[in-house]
């Protein structure tokens, strides 16, 4: 049995699909502010501390502290996803909406909890 899967079937298939209607417009201003924040150097990729508004965290119970830690380690994980296809020119694509809704989503839950506590 062959296992081999010619170059561009494989190609096609790990290529995100576009979508149409590209990112929706809040999401869309959220992706600018992130992708900026990362090319000024703002956002490390690999320090989730630099996502942190440290006057604010600063002042949280150790409890929200921890809450804010584990969040900005998960978060950073899709910022490097989201740099990762912005980089490659996929946008406009299903797999871009779903990650920046889904760090947007959550920075919401978690600052509606906590408060102002990342940068983005």
């Amino acid at each position: 049995m062959d296992t081999n899967i010619d170059p561009q079937v494989q190609k096609e298939l790990n290529t995100p699909l576009a979508d149409p209607s590209g990112v929706n417009a809040e999401d869309a201003k959220f992706l600018d502010l992130i992708i900026s924040l990362i090319n000024e150097g703002k956002i490390n990729l690999y320090n989730p501390d630099t996502l942190i508004n440290h006057s604010f965290y600063d002042t949280l119970s150790s409890q929200n502290k921890g809450k804010a830690d584990l969040e900005a380690f998960n978060v950073l994980t899709s910022l490097r996803e989201i740099k990762g296809l912005f980089d490659a020119g996929y946008r406009d694509t299903y797999q871009m909406q779903n990650l920046v809704e889904s760090v947007r989503h959550v920075k919401e839950r978690i600052e509606a909890d906590c408060g102002d506590i990342f940068i983005i």
